[in-house]
């Protein structure tokens, strides 16, 4: 019989390990790179979404807030070849989402919405460390390029190094179009499950449509609306909007429960910050099944209450995204399992969700409140 190794029935399936050595590294904190999306992570520190010491719960203490969903390194460079040297903890293997997801990186080339997809990490998925390559020129042209490196959605990065080959010059990235953040709260989903790679995940896709900066704090089942989490979200400094869409962690009960304090909390901070709220994207237990169809009008129904009461006590910068809208006419190709988007389903929630943003800050920045 032949080999069952798929990787010596088809070179392309193979990875390939790259040397330290010939390099110029860099850590993520060495000018002129530019690390985005840790809004709170001071030079020097580990790379955490959350600051050094701040509790919301026990697994996002300990686990989901070590995990960098979101965070991303901007460069400009002429580098003949880019290499990455990383060791990962708070590892999360999963079943359903491959690991150039979870623990990999990503590669895009170009600046402001002109980015395009380079190259995914490939490494052996059973070790915590590994050196790859992540770019080479190939015969394109020796030339200065922008490229945007995403980090792993579903795994921390315990140690970090990136090189340019010898003789390469690196310089910074182009600005942001507005570094105000879009601040994105909630679920696994909005973490990045089950992306096939980094840059799928829709938070990273609508900073690439809208050419500004993101924050995912998305925490895979405990996106639950405490108000811990309010509190963080209300400290960062001068956000475009708050994203709210938790409610596939806390149901419609938790959801009534929680709501309402997480925005005053919020409000307190921010009075006039726009905030969208998101209801749940389509399961697919709701086909045809009539408890989650009520389920899905009765969490309907709140979100249009609790925008209309602030609407109608003077709140004109609250907004509502209906969720059974963002996978488009066929929510059942979105998911990889009824629940957690494949990079269709990201791509097709970015695609509903980004015009929308668009279009309440140029809306607030054209009639301020």
């Amino acid at each position: 019989m032949g080999s069952s190794d798929i990787r010596k029935i088809d070179k392309n399936m193979d990875f390939v390990s790259a040397e330290t050595g010939g390099m110029v590294w860099y850590s993520v904190d060495d000018a002129p790179l530019v690390l985005d999306g840790l809004y709170w992570r001071k030079a020097g520190e580990p790379l955490r979404r959350i600051p050094m010491g701040y509790s919301i719960s026990g697994a996002v203490d300990a686990t989901l807030s070590w995990q960098t969903a979101g965070a991303m390194l901007r460069f400009t460079t002429d580098a003949e070849e880019i290499r990455l040297d990383v060791r990962l903890n708070k590892n999360s293997k999963m079943d359903h989402m491959p690991a150039t997801g979870s623990m990999g990186f990503d590669i895009y080339c170009g600046s402001g919405s002109g980015k395009k997809f380079v190259r995914t990490t490939r490494f052996d998925r059973n070790a915590d460390a590994y050196t790859v390559p992540i770019y080479a020129l190939n015969g394109r042209e020796k030339k200065l390029r922008e490229f945007t490196l995403h980090f792993p959605l579903y795994s921390g990065v315990e140690y970090f190094r990136i090189g340019f080959s010898s003789g390469a010059t690196v310089l910074p990235p182009s600005p942001w179009s507005d570094p105000r953040p879009v601040v994105v709260y909630g679920t696994s989903i909005q973490q990045g499950g089950c992306a096939s790679r980094p840059g799928m995940c829709h938070t990273n896709i609508m900073s690439r449509m809208l050419n500004r900066p993101f924050i995912n704090l998305g925490f895979s089942g405990n996106g639950k609306g405490e108000p811990a989490a309010a509190e963080l979200l209300a400290s960062v400094k001068n956000p475009a909007m708050f994203v709210l869409d938790y409610y596939a962690n806390v149901r419609v009960d938790g959801l009534r429960a929680t709501l309402p304090g997480f925005i005053d909390i919020l409000r307190r901070a921010h009075p006039e910050t726009p905030i969208l709220l998101v209801s749940g994207t389509p399961l697919g237990v709701e086909l045809d099944n009539i408890e989650y169809i009520s389920e899905r009008l009765e969490q309907t129904a709140f979100y249009l209450d609790e925008l209309r009461r602030r609407r109608d006590a003077g709140d004109v910068n609250i907004h509502f995204l209906d969720g059974t809208s963002l996978y488009g006419a066929d929510p059942s190709e979105c998911t990889v399992d009824g629940v957690h988007a494949t990079d269709l389903g990201f791509y097709m929630i970015a695609s509903r969700m980004a015009p929308v943003i668009s279009g309440i800050l140029d809306q607030k920045n054209s009639f301020p409140a």
